[in-house]
């Protein structure tokens, strides 16, 4: 279909997610893993599952994404005090990566801007957030 908004997103998603990628090249974080530490940033530590509903990210993808950082010191898992959650929770390693990449995100997201124009983005960035609210 030539007006698929799925297809338009899908590419716009790749396109996107290169630049980030190619940014974040020179440290050993992908977008992905910048994206699960910034949230436990912002969110202090959180169950699994409220991590990946924040993320909307299926939760086998996170648990594959997060156990790199979890070996490299980056984020512990502890076992909830009750129930069986597991509650992710930045260390002071993980807070460090955030401060080591942001610079490299930062040039990205200027590039990704400037070369579609801050009234597109900010257009864009509205749109996107009625999208990631809509119920599946």
């Amino acid at each position: 279909m030539k007006n698929c908004i799925f297809t338009a997103m899908r590419k716009a998603n790749r396109v996107l997610f290169r630049r980030y990628q190619e940014a974040l090249a020179n440290t050993d974080t992908s977008i992905v893993q910048l994206s699960i530490l910034r949230a436990l940033e912002r969110n202090g530590p959180m169950p699994l599952a409220r991590l990946s509903e924040d993320l909307v990210m299926e939760r086998t993808s996170l648990y594959r994404t997060i156990e790199p950082m979890v070996n490299a010191g980056k984020i512990n898992i502890i076992q909830s005090g009750t129930g069986k959650a597991k509650i992710a929770e930045l260390t002071a390693k993980g807070i460090a990566t955030i401060e080591q990449v942001m610079p490299y995100w930062a040039k990205a997201q200027e590039s990704i801007i400037k070369d579609s124009g801050i009234e597109e983005w900010e257009s864009l960035r509205k749109t996107l957030q009625t999208l990631a609210n809509l119920k599946p």
